[in-house]
């Protein structure tokens, strides 16, 4: 299970990434903005980039935030790329999630299988104050309690692999550390695109900030 540290965490997007990129690589200076063109090849790099760390134990996570309408009376749901919210599959639930309920939010805190064993009537109705979470595959359940007595929204907070961007403004919070391997790492990607010779130095710390993400989770 990756550690994850929020406090430091920040929004970025792909095009960040893609500018400091090329800001590494001398091909744009602060302030100016690739093309179009430049852009959407950028992008699917940081896309192919980021599907083939897949590959190596899904090292790179985001946290993100579902917003799930509730139903009355129904305290089960399914998140993930087949469940009732669509969704890359939950690698874990925070306890910063909660319940929206005529704009005032309620906490949430994430149950053990023997907590919610333990709750004797599970049918009970009301605001939701506790979230059991079964992680199956390929969607995670979530499970609340009491369920919900009328409509609401779960904010569900959850650590997932980090998905392909589908657009340049896509915007995501990733831990401390990822954005900078995402940099440094897209930089030998595209720098034989733009007909640049990779430095030692950009090469150097595209493979430290790798170790450090690895060697942290």
């Amino acid at each position: 299970m990756p550690i994850v540290v929020t406090s430091t965490a920040r929004p970025t997007t792909a095009l960040d990434i893609i500018k400091r990129s090329m800001r590494l690589l001398g091909v744009y200076s602060i302030g100016e903005t690739p093309s179009a063109d430049e852009s959407a090849d950028a992008l699917f790099a940081l896309n192919a980039m980021v599907d083939s760390w897949a590959n190596e134990n899904l090292f790179i996570y985001a946290k993100t935030l579902n917003a799930i309408t509730l139903t009355a009376n129904v305290g089960s749901y399914t998140v993930g790329p087949s469940g009732s919210t669509i969704t890359g599959r939950p690698l874990e639930v925070s306890d910063a999630s909660y319940i929206t309920y005529q704009s005032v939010d309620y906490p949430l805190s994430i149950a053990t299988l023997n907590d919610y064993n333990s709750i004797p009537v599970k049918t009970i109705a009301g605001i939701p104050n506790v979230l059991y979470v079964l992680p199956n595959m390929p969607n995670v359940t979530v499970q609340l309690w009491p369920v919900p007595s009328s409509t609401m929204t779960l904010n569900l907070w959850s650590n997932k692999a980090l998905q392909s961007f589908t657009g340049l403004t896509d915007v995501v919070t990733l831990p401390p550390g990822y954005e900078r391997a995402l940099a440094y790492c897209l930089a030998q990607e595209i720098g034989p695109e733009f007909d640049v010779a990779v430095s030692p130095d950009i090469t150097k710390k595209a493979m430290q900030a790798r170790k450090v993400i690895k060697r942290t989770n």
